[in-house]
């Protein structure tokens, strides 16, 4: 996920038009392109990725599917109790 070919070309060619050298150019750009896969490497704990979003929205609709399941499963628990209240009172 570091520097694109043309990216690299780009600073080889800078360096290479301002530097002593190929050898130093070619160096300076093998440097810069490990630093900047460093960097990013550093960050991979921190972004998350499209995998790590659609495993969090799959646990999140497990959970509201379980919160929907609970919620019905009370309300038919206490309509259940208010007739049995009821029963008792009329008859």
């Amino acid at each position: 996920m570091g520097m694109n070919a043309t990216q690299s070309f780009k600073i080889y060619e800078m360096l290479q038009k301002h530097g002593k050298n190929d050898a130093d150019a070619k160096s300076l750009v093998a440097e810069i392109e490990q630093i900047i896969e460093n960097k990013i490497a550093d960050k991979k704990n921190i972004l998350a990725t499209k995998e790590d979003i659609a495993q969090l929205e799959l646990k999140i609709e497990s959970r509201f599917n379980s919160v929907i399941m609970w919620l019905v499963g009370t309300g038919i628990g206490i309509v259940g109790l208010i007739f049995t209240i009821i029963k008792l009172f009329v008859v």
